[in-house]
């Protein structure tokens, strides 16, 4: 359900904010094998409608590389929200050393990946004429500088405009920013209402983490300052306030909770 925003003064979330534009790229080892995909469309007497790829390296770096890509972007999404252009994200100011630390951490792991991949990679290219046999095709192993290049983690930190004719873009940002912290919560209280409300439920201990992760930072998180959504915070933090044990125990406190997060959920039509 979308919710109403109060226009937002570009210089609040200046102050508030910062843009976050995350890169990443690997080298693409799954390839489209054209000779194949024409005999497989022959055969079943169709025109395009088949495709042969093939992935022509399982070098186990290079998927401890897409790995780390994936929890870099996760952690990514988690601390930033959307702005109004695609791919740019809002980073709360007090997150920004958080972030950079993150990702940087990632980045190290990210590198060192890369760089074992790369060690291997002409000894791998030699080996792949005899371990594709016939679906082997010399331009799918590019020279090595190339493969290098095509590796990237990163992401740069760019100002909220704040002058000019930037209130449109301001306005539709904070609305995407409350949007989405709504949705996060009402996420984590809807699994936790649902969950919960059976007795004989096992659940991980995640399922209350998730909660309190997303509401220790949504008071940064609500670069907009909505008052909906810190009201929402405040009352989600006290029924999240209690241990995983606790409510495997305690089966009034599980159906207690249960049933408040349910209404918190009817209550701001999450």
């Amino acid at each position: 359900m979308k919710t109403k925003t109060t226009t937002t003064a570009p210089s609040l979330i200046a102050r508030k904010a910062v843009i976050a534009s995350f890169t990443s790229s690997q080298w693409r080892t799954v390839r489209r094998h054209a000779a194949e995909t024409r005999a497989e469309n022959a055969r079943h007497g169709l025109t395009d409608e088949a495709r042969v790829d093939v992935k022509v390296c399982n070098d186990p770096a290079l998927e401890e590389a897409a790995r780390i890509i994936t929890a870099a972007r996760a952690d990514h999404y988690r601390l930033t929200v959307p702005a109004a252009d695609r791919g740019m994200r809002l980073l709360p100011g007090a997150r920004q050393l958080e972030h950079a630390d993150t990702l940087q951490a990632h980045g190290v792991k990210f590198q060192a990946a890369v760089a074992q991949f790369l060690a291997r990679y002409e000894a791998l290219r030699a080996d792949a004429p005899a371990r594709l046999n016939g679906l082997y095709i010399a331009a799918h192993w590019p020279d090595l500088d190339r493969v290098r290049g095509s590796f990237a983690l990163s992401c740069r930190y760019l100002p909220v405009p704040a002058l000019g004719q930037w209130d449109e873009w301001i306005a539709e940002s904070a609305s995407n920013a409350t949007e989405e912290i709504r949705t996060r919560i009402g996420e984590a209280l809807r699994a936790a209402a649902e969950k919960l409300a059976d007795p004989k439920a096992i659940f991980r201990d995640s399922l209350v983490g998730n909660l309190v992760d997303i509401l220790n930072l949504a008071d940064d998180l609500n670069i907009a300052g909505d008052p909906a959504v810190a009201d929402l915070v405040a009352q989600a933090k006290a029924l999240a306030n209690v241990e995983p044990d606790q409510l495997r125990e305690d089966k009034t406190l599980r159906a207690n909770t249960a049933a408040r997060a349910a209404d918190l959920c009817s209550l701001f039509s999450l």
